[in-house]
């Protein structure tokens, strides 16, 4: 009968950084001190060889599935199925081994085999200078990388505002236009009026002017015929001058 198992432990280290070291061959080496090989197709071995298995599953920095056995496994007994779940939690990341379809006798000696050789050296890996060196590196490499995604999305949002505000700038200046217009041909209209209205009153002034110069002159009246000369006084005698008398 078939048995299964299930181990936890808290690792001081981001779930990402479990999560592909379980997954990239070297450093699960490094990770568990012993050799690893994998391939494209899912298939890998681990501990010298002694366990083999294929990745059925991988959910980033969260779940993975593999099939799991060991050179110990009674001929033609299936494969086993190691489920590696990983969730953050103050301090680290819980590690939650859930081992299933283990050949029956066998749970605890892998029980123990997953906290001697694999909790214990995960712990001093993830521990070492090496590692928290590696850590602030990506620490640096997610923040630049924020940044910089802040900054093209602060960009795309001044971009957008700038050609929302280029937008109503030129339905503005439409508008402006087609306002001009509408008082241009306002005054036109009105300057129209104007002209007529003074065209008739000068039509009007001239007929008024034209009348008064047609209409006849009054008669003056006949000169008073030229008044008779003056008749000339008769002439006064001048008195003689008295005669000197002679002294003789």
């Amino acid at each position: 009968m078939a048995e299964s198992t299930e181990v936890t432990r808290v690792i001081k280290a981001p779930a990402r950084r479990i999560y592909e070291a379980w997954l990239d061959p070297e450093e699960h080496a490094l990770m568990t001190g012993a050799a690893t090989s994998g391939g494209e197709d899912g298939n890998y071995t681990a501990w010298d060889g002694y366990i083999e298995g294929r990745t059925v599953k991988a959910e980033p920095y969260a779940r993975i599935v593999q099939t799991w056995r060991t050179n110990e496994f009674p001929d033609g007994a299936p494969d086993s199925r190691l489920t590696i779940e990983l969730t953050e939690v103050a301090g680290g990341t819980e590690v939650k081994l859930v081992h299933t379809n283990i050949p029956d006798g066998q749970a605890d000696d892998y029980v123990a085999g997953w906290k001697d050789y694999y909790f214990d050296p995960m712990e001093k890996y993830f521990a070492s200078p090496r590692e928290k060196l590696k850590e602030g590196v990506e620490a640096m490499e997610d923040a630049a990388e924020k940044a910089g995604e802040a900054i093209e999305d602060a960009v795309e949002k001044a971009g957008l505002a700038l050609e929302r505000t280029a937008k109503n700038v030129g339905k503005a200046l439409q508008n402006a236009k087609k306002e001009a217009r509408k008082q241009a041909v306002k005054a036109v209209k009105q300057g129209k009026k104007v002209q007529k209205s003074v065209a008739a009153q000068a039509k009007s002034f001239g007929k008024t002017v034209r009348g008064l110069v047609k209409r006849k002159k009054p008669a003056t009246p006949k000169k008073a015929a030229k008044a008779a000369p003056k008749k000339k006084s008769a002439p006064v005698k001048k008195k003689a001058a008295p005669k000197k008398k002679s002294k003789r």
